[in-house]
């Protein structure tokens, strides 16, 4: 199985590309606004992402180019399963698209010290109707060499209330990332 390594799209210069980087509770609103903006994504609280951009920036990641955060993804570690990471949401401005910027964010997080040593494994859920995502995970799974399983998870009925469509649950993994720092 391959190991993590540093994504790089040629077709983009570098001053092209937004940084990515752990969060900071500062970036909450930014996050909120640009989540609203976002066609897939469920609104949530701004304490909500108050909370993800302090508790769990470790396991999250957000792009940021010239002055606005152009992306983000949140995510944690399962507590009962620490070699879990369950990405939450994955939202790309409009702007960003098509430039490999969602992998590059999972790639950082994957990278980073919560997750180097001992995650193994990546859950998430994503509607049937959610094709870029279903691409992301499915080319994350390819990028590591390694599975992808689909599994029953929120169910509409029962879950739901039939106010949802069903998020049936991806898991990739096992994967083996690298045991060093960030290249």
């Amino acid at each position: 199985m391959s190991t993590f390594q540093e994504v790089t799209y040629p077709q983009e210069s570098t001053h092209n590309m937004p940084d990515i980087r752990i969060p900071a509770a500062t970036d909450g609103v930014a996050v909120h606004n640009l989540i609203r903006n976002s066609a897939f994504l469920d609104d949530n609280s701004l304490y909500c992402y108050l909370l993800v951009c302090s508790h769990f920036a470790r396991t999250s990641a957000i792009a940021h180019f010239q002055d606005d955060v152009v992306g983000v993804i949140s995510g944690y570690i399962i507590p009962e399963r620490p070699d879990t990471l369950f990405i939450w949401q994955v939202a790309v401005d409009v702007r960003m698209r098509r430039r490999g910027l969602a992998r590059t964010m999972l790639d950082h997080i994957l990278q980073g010290d919560a997750c180097s040593q001992q995650v193994r494994y990546i859950e998430t859920t994503v509607t049937a109707d959610n094709a870029a995502s279903r691409r992301l995970f499915s080319s994350l799974a390819e990028h590591l060499d390694c599975r992808i399983d689909e599994r029953p998870g929120f169910d509409r009925r029962e879950h739901f209330l039939n106010l949802h469509d069903s998020e049936p649950l991806l898991r990739i993994g096992p994967f083996f990332p690298n045991q060093g720092e960030r290249t």
